[in-house]
Order: structure tokens, then sequence, then C-alpha cells
């Protein structure tokens, strides 16, 4: 009889254990985000008409601008890799090291920055604000699809520090963003490039940390939930 007993009360805790949704792989949650990233460009591209400028060779033999869409380019995919894989169990070093090595290309971003300004004239304040927000925001908007799949993929790991992940991912996804703008913009001012180009993973890091954390928490209650 307590053996019975015992078994349907197993039973009935089994019965009433909630689904475990798995967790996405590390290389599927990339090229998830990657995969819309590439989508939002190619939208945008295609709505505006500004496409990268692969047949300028005055933009390919710039030192400045290469060494800078390369810049953007190790900030975006070390912040998105450190980001995801600190959503998943057992990946806690590869999310710390590429949480470094984001964190060393931004140092070297700005210095690229720096560089620009250092080897420009002086642009006019109004020229200077308008463009560098018109790139912002560009980079932002290309940015909104990315940093939402870090965030769904976020939502359904486990981030030990939900607010690191979240303004890691943020940076990512601007770099994403920027990487693109920076291969249409044809503004070679050297504070343009700076404050609109090389500052924008940074800047959406910081702001965008604490509502991409409300978004992610919110996502998985539900998931939980349902």
């Amino acid at each position: 009889m307590t053996g019975r007993s015992t078994e349907d009360l197993v039973q009935q805790l089994v019965r009433n254990l909630l689904p475990v949704k798995p967790i996405a792989r590390l290389r599927v949650a990339t090229a998830g985000v990657v995969a819309l990233w590439v989508a939002a460009v190619v939208a945008t591209a295609w709505m505006t008409g500004a496409w990268p400028r692969l047949g300028d060779t005055e933009f390919w033999l710039d030192p400045v601008a290469i060494t800078i869409l390369i810049g953007l380019g190790c900030v975006a995919a070390a912040a998105v890799v450190a980001a995801l894989a600190s959503a998943i169990p057992g990946r806690e070093r590869l999310a710390q090291a590429s949480g470094i090595g984001a964190g060393l290309a931004a140092i070297g971003l700005i210095g690229c920055g720096l560089w620009a300004v250092g080897g420009t004239a002086t642009e006019s304040a109004g020229g200077l604000f308008a463009g560098c927000a018109s790139c912002l925001v560009h980079a932002l908007v290309l940015a909104i699809p990315a940093a939402l799949a870090a965030s769904y993929y976020l939502s359904r790991g486990a981030p030990k520090h939900r607010r690191f992940a979240s303004g890691v991912a943020a940076a990512g996804a601007a770099g994403l963003g920027a990487l693109a703008v920076h291969a249409t913009c044809s503004m070679a001012g050297g504070f343009h490039l700076l404050l609109g180009h090389c500052l924008t993973p940074m800047i959406a890091g910081l702001v965008f940390a604490l509502p991409l954390a409300w978004l992610i928490q919110r996502w998985s209650h539900a998931a939980s939930e349902s």
C-alpha cells in the first residue's frame, strides 16, 4: 500500500512539472541575430538606395576607414558572442573572454576615432551634429532586429547578470548597425567618424541596457508561464 502510494505521488509530481524549453545553441542564436541584421540592412538599402560602397576605391584604400570598419566588426562580433554565451550554462569562460575582447576592441575603436580627429580639419558644429545624429539613428534602427533577437535568446537562457548581458547585447547589435552605416556613409570628417560611428556601440550599451533587461525579464516570465 505504501509502495503504491509513493508511486502515485511520484507520477503526480512528474505530471505537475512544467516542460523545460531547450536553450538554443550558441551558433544557432548567433546565426539568428546576424540573419536579422542582414535582413534589416538589405531592406533599408533597398528602400533608401544606400548600399555599401563596394566599388569605392578611395574608401577601401583609406587606412582610417578600413581600421574603423574592422574595429566595429570586432566589437560587434565579440559583444554578440559574449551576450549570448552568458545565457548558456557551461559557456561562462567564452562569455568572459568575448567580453574582454569586446572591451579591448572598443578601446582600439575609440583610438581609431581619435586618430581620425587628429588627421582632419575642424568641422562646423551644425553639420557635425546633424551628420552624427543621422548616422547614430540609422545605426540604431538597423540594430533593432538584432537586439530583439539577442533579447529573445537571452530570455530563453539563464544569464547570471541580466543587465550586463543586455548592455553587451545592445552594444553588439549597435556595432552591427554602425558597421553597415560606416560602409555606406560618405562623410569623412574625423569628429563625425568618432561621434557618429566609433562611439555608437558604447552609447547604445549604456543607454539601452536597462530597457533590454526589462524586456528580457518580461519575455522570460511569459515563457515560464506558458
